[in-house]
């Protein structure tokens, strides 16, 4: 299965080293538990559902890009709204 994967997802991809690159992205948010996995994982490693979800075409590098652009713009919100929290804490004490 594997094998067959890495074919089709190279196809989808363009070429091997895009490919590589994507799915170890997509393997590590698996792996880290960041995101949920857009197909079934049927007892499957991260580097496979990465593959397969690149096959299925759920993920590529602009995808990835926009998911962690997207991250980082919460993660940065987070940390001002925090930040403006204990400031008011701070002023009101």
């Amino acid at each position: 299965m594997a094998r067959v994967t890495v074919q089709e997802a190279a196809d989808k991809i363009g070429n091997r080293f895009d490919l590589i690159l994507t799915a170890a992205r997509r393997a590590r948010q698996l792996q880290l538990h960041v995101r949920e996995p857009l197909v079934p994982e049927e007892n499957d490693k991260p580097t496979v559902i990465a593959l397969r979800e690149i096959e299925k075409g759920l993920i590529n590098s602009q995808i990835m890009d926009q998911l962690e652009n997207n991250d980082a713009i919460q993660q940065e919100v987070a940390e001002q709204e925090a930040i403006s929290f204990l400031a008011d804490v701070q002023a009101n004490a």
